[in-house]
């Protein structure tokens, strides 16, 4: 009896050993299973619907999904089993359907719906304890894993090989002819920076540059955000022509991009953006460019394009426990990504860098965090993606500030560290260099934060720098308000390319005073109606901008006609538009927007331009 008592749970517990193993086996391989599907279907999305430019997307979205679905069946497991009980089928169904069709769909019901339609049964019947299924199971992840090692190794050698066989079939150009290296540091305000005469040190280096070159005190920014300001310095026309100034905008490819008149010329083109939600080939510029590095920069870039990392990433920023943003690319990353490019090639190039640093959330690395804060970490609340609304008290407002003129310090010292780089190279001498922004910032003026919500002088006032020893005048101040629109007008003048191969007008012309300032256009600033906030202009309808040498006329669609002496009132408090003795200078800046728009049109359908819309 004793003898039994002990064999007997010799002879059962292997059983349940193997019951428990099995189990397990056959919900991780149900797991994995609906993984690969899952992670295939949002990759395919991605590439067509998503239009994500990169065939990466596909191995990242099938890793990420399957090891997910893989952890969540454990976890899904081991709570059966602390329950005492076997996995209920229904409940991995249910289970494994919605995860799969939340995975995919983009949290758009019609596709989390198709998902799950699609999902649900495939559960269902994967679930069911057949030989057939364990088999084609087990053969299905070995090939998966395979295929996606393949993938990761495949597809980034394609794109090289793909860059190289393009840059062979460029037209020849001479060895002599000039680099142009142009920095978009993105968000920056001018009156933010030292040498626009802000009382911080935040740009010594720029500075320097600009004593050594020209310096435009009042450029302005063709929209108050990223999209429709940098299709605008892309293409050299407004937001009312180029039309990309909404979310899901991409730019037409109608237009000629000042990239594709370069590479037809025989320019090595290339561009590094940190801005890898707006200034990105999913937009439409990677047009003209060999080279666009906006994705899986870094292994934490390419996980945060997977719809549930994003969404536990933002999930951590709303709730404060995060205070930055997966694989957001630092200035000296994308420097590092843009000398690694250049290499040792002989070949003019073309290259355009979007800094990130300053915009929100303002968590540049340290130092400079802190450099103008008694605080370690100042700012890191506001979040134009998640708190456009934001109830900050002034010492908040103070610590954002801080921390946003950390970032531009911590750029402005980025931006030397790469002209050494070039200069050790040999390069740095035959190269024109840019610096610019594509929108400025607000901190609280007319109860406003961030962009993309209105129009006011701080939020279109950009700096801009011009630089190439021997062709652009040392230490000229241009004061006449000017357009970013025309920084490839002008690019394209320096080189001595044909005028009217671009639109736009040389800025050049202003520094060698072949034009009058008094004859030149008047700048003009656009916003798509973005249903935000309530609180928004902008959501009530277009605005629209004209700054004149001391007068900023704005169109509100819900306030009416605002004009402001943007010299005298800085913070544009007084409303002089219903001053009857400023009815001449509304009249006049109107007439700007309409002549603005005619000439864009008549512009761009210039036959010499058409051969180069590709």
């Amino acid at each position: 009896m004793t003898a039994r008592t002990r064999a007997a749970p010799s002879s059962v517990t292997p059983r349940g050993l193997e019951s428990r193993t099995e189990n397990l086996f056959h919900t991780l391989t149900i797991a994995a299973w609906l993984g690969i599907l899952s992670g295939f279907i949002e990759g395919v999305i991605d590439l067509t619907a998503g239009h994500i430019h990169a065939p990466a997307i596909l191995c990242v979205t099938l890793l990420a999904d399957t090891g997910l679905f893989v952890i969540l069946g454990l976890g899904l497991w081991l709570l059966a089993r602390a329950l005492g009980q076997n996995l209920p089928a229904a409940l991995s169904y249910l289970f494994f359907g919605l995860l799969g069709s939340w995975c995919v769909s983009g949290f758009e019901w019609i596709l989390a719906l198709g998902a799950f339609v699609l999902l649900l049964p495939v559960a269902a019947w994967a679930h069911t304890d057949n030989q057939f299924v364990r088999r084609v199971g087990q053969q299905a992840l070995r090939w998966s894993a395979v295929a996606a090692l393949a993938c990761l190794v495949a597809i980034p050698a394609e794109g090289r090989w793909a860059e190289w066989q393009a840059t062979k079939s460029l037209p020849g150009i001479s060895a002599n002819a000039p680099n142009v290296l142009w920095i978009v540091m993105d968000t920056v305000r001018a009156d933010h920076l030292s040498c626009y005469g802000y009382p911080r040190d935040t740009s010594p280096n720029l500075g320097r540059l600009a004593r050594q070159g020209t310096l435009f005190e009042h450029a302005i920014a063709a929209a108050s955000w990223t999209l429709p300001s940098h299709a605008t310095m892309m293409t050299g026309t407004y937001p009312d022509v180029h039309h990309t100034d909404t979310g899901a905008a991409q730019l037409p490819s109608s237009l000629p991009t000042i990239a594709g008149v370069l590479r037809n010329d025989g320019y090595r083109t290339g561009a590094f953006s940190a801005n890898i939600y707006l200034f990105d080939r999913q937009h439409g510029f990677g047009r003209g460019f060999l080279h666009f590095g906006d994705f899986f920069q870094s292994p934490t870039d390419a996980l945060d394009r997977v719809r549930y990392v994003n969404a536990i990433d933002n999930f951590l920023l709303r709730r404060g426990w995060a205070h930055n943003f997966l694989g957001r690319q630092t200035a000296a990353e994308i420097n590092r990504a843009a000398l690694g490019w250049l290499g040792e090639s002989g070949r003019p190039f073309f290259l355009v860098l979007n800094y990130l640093d300053a915009h929100d959330p303002y968590v540049p690395p340290q130092p400079w965090r802190h450099m103008f804060s008694r605080h370690r970490d100042p700012g890191g609340p506001l979040d134009i993606g998640i708190n456009y609304l934001p109830k900050l008290t002034s010492a908040q407002i103070r610590s954002e500030m801080e921390a946003y003129d950390g970032g531009i310090a911590y750029e402005d010292h980025e931006i030397q560290k790469l002209l050494d780089s070039l200069r050790r190279r040999g390069l740095l001498q035959n190269t024109l260099v840019i610096v610019t922004s594509d929108h400025g910032e607000a901190f609280g003026g007319h109860g406003f934060f961030d962009h993309a919500n209105a129009l006011y002088y701080p939020q279109i006032h950009v700096p801009l720098i011009f630089w190439w020893p021997g062709h652009v005048p040392e230490g000229v101040r241009v004061s006449q308000p000017i357009s970013t629109k025309d920084i490839g007008a002008t690019i394209l003048a320096l080189l001595g390319k044909p005028q009217g191969k671009f639109p736009g007008e040389s800025l050049s012309a202003l520094w060698t005073g072949k034009a009058r300032p008094e004859s030149w256009p008047v700048p003009i600033s656009e916003l798509a109606k973005l249903s935000i906030s309530p609180t928004f202009p902008d959501e009530y309808g277009p605005l629209r901008s004209a700054v004149g040498p001391e007068l900023q006329y704005i169109s509100d669609p819900r306030l009416g006609a605002l004009l402001f002496n943007w010299k005298t009132d800085p913070e544009e408090k007084q409303n002089l538009a219903g001053n009857p003795a400023y009815g001449g200078e509304i009249t006049a800046l109107r007439q700007e927007f309409r002549q603005s728009r005619q000439l864009a049109r008549t512009v761009v359908s210039e036959e010499p331009m058409a051969t180069l819309r590709r």
